[in-house]
This record gives C-alpha cells, sequence and structure tokens, in this order.
C-alpha cells in the first residue's frame, strides 16, 4: 500500500496527503507497480468513449486526460530532452540545459509536433473498425513498463536529482524481474483479448524501441536521467499508437 500511495503521489496529480518513509523497500515497490499507474490513468481515459464524440475529439480527450492525470511530468522530460538533445552541445552543456527550468525554442517545437502528431494517431486508430478499448489501459502500461526497464538497466547519468536518489534506493534486479513479468502479462492480455499477431508486434516493438532508446541515451547523454526516463514514456506511447494505427490499417 505504500508502494502505490508513493507511485501516486510522484507520478500522478491524485493528492496523496502522506508523508511516506522513502526506504528501499517502498521505493522498489513504486517502480515495480508504475505500469499499474498507466493502467489506472488508460481506465479513466476509456471513460471518454462512452460520450461517442466523433474520433477527433475522443483522440484530443484521451492525450490530453494523459497529459493532465501525469502531471505532465513525462510531458516535461521530453521537453527537456528535446531542448538538450537539439543543442548539439557537449555532455556537460546538456546536463545544464536539462536542469535549466526555461522552455527553449527546440521543446516548443518538439512538444507541439508531438502533441499533433500523437493526436491525429490516436483519432486515426479510434476510426478503426477493428479497435479495441483495452489498447487505452495497455499502452500507458507498456509505456511504463519500459521505463522501469530502462531505470533498471542503465546506470545514472548524473549524482544528484530525484532519479539518482531512486536509484540507489531501488533494488535494480527485483525491478527488472517484476518488468518481465509485466512484460509477458500485457503481451498475453493483448494476445487475449484481441489478436495473437498484434501482441507478438508490440513484444518486437517494446523490445527494439527499448534497445535503440537505451543505445541512444548512453551514446548522447551517458547514463539515464529523470527527464529521459519521462521522455521515453511520451515517445514509446506514440510508436505504440502509430504501431496499431499500421497492423489495424
Amino acid at each position: 500500500m505504500k508502494s502505490l500511495l508513493l507511485a501516486l503521489q510522484f507520478f500522478t496529480i491524485i493528492p496523496v496527503h502522506k508523508n511516506l518513509p522513502m526506504e528501499r523497500r517502498s521505493i522498489t515497490g513504486m517502480y515495480s507497480i508504475f505500469p499499474f499507474v498507466g493502467v489506472v490513468i488508460g481506465a479513466i481515459a476509456c471513460l471518454i468513449l462512452y460520450f461517442e464524440w466523433s474520433p477527433l475529439m475522443s483522440g484530443f480527450s484521451i492525450v490530453l486526460l494523459g497529459i493532465l492525470l501525469s502531471g505532465g511530468l513525462h510531458m516535461d522530460g521530453f521537453i527537456d530532452t528535446s531542448d538538450a538533445f537539439f543543442s548539439y552541445k557537449d555532455q556537460s552543456k546538456r546536463f545544464e540545459i536539462l536542469d535549466d527550468p526555461r522552455v527553449g525554442a527546440f521543446g516548443v517545437m518538439a512538444v507541439v509536433l508531438l502533441v499533433i502528431g500523437k493526436i491525429i494517431i490516436v483519432s486515426e486508430v479510434l476510426a478503426a473498425s477493428s479497435f479495441h478499448w483495452i489498447f487505452i489501459l495497455l499502452i500507458p502500461y507498456f509505456s511504463r513498463v519500459i521505463l522501469i526497464t530502462l531505470f533498471s538497466l542503465t546506470s545514472s547519468a548524473k549524482t544528484s536529482g530525484l532519479a539518482y536518489f531512486f536509484k540507489q534506493k531501488m533494488n535494480g534486479n527485483v525491478v527488472l524481474i517484476v518488468a518481465a513479468c509485466h512484460f509477458f502479462i500485457g503481451v498475453a492480455a493483448v494476445g487475449w483479448l484481441t489478436d495473437w499477431f498484434i501482441a507478438v508486434t508490440f513484444a518486437v516493438v517494446l523490445v527494439v524501441f527499448l534497445c535503440l532508446f537505451r543505445s541512444w541515451i548512453l551514446r548522447n547523454f551517458g547514463g539515464v536521467t529523470g527527464d529521459l526516463l519521462g521522455a521515453s514514456v511520451e515517445v514509446s506511447e506514440v510508436v505504440f499508437w502509430l504501431t496499431l494505427l499500421l497492423l489495424l490499417s
């Protein structure tokens, strides 16, 4: 329960007015349970389908709810990551940009393209005759499976910050094992409720994206930070929605 409350406190806007212990067991549990936070966000977003709006309006609402319910945390990470990467500076300068609270031009352009692109892709998926509502739950779930796996496998790029603090507290091996369990649960759910070809495709996309994104952050940043983890959630969700669009077309 403490781990669940910590996850809600740090990764959603759900108010948890309680001082919770930041011990190793609780932090490990927080990341282990984190993919289910994505399911909760997806479940709330599923309520949009009952209004029978147009695909475009529904797509916009689903994307908006995803941003609002997570407190814009992952979107903020994507913006900072875009600013740092597209600066084409050395690593030390990129870390300065990541820590800078101001938003640069590259961050603005990147987030506009990301949000507009995501709305269009989600809208097209919703308009497909073979669309299943379960994907609204499972895509945020899979994106957070990627985050905890990436966090477990990758060393910290900095020796300060919240991500570094959690990295020192977390039992990475336990979280990695739980992430593997989440992976198989998610793939099984997709296969059982929709189609096994889609499930296998999602599994392949998840593994390939994880490998490529991890390689990218190691090459450009030398390790993981909180902003990079947030960016992994936003980018992977777009990749999953785009994959689904191609499969349903």
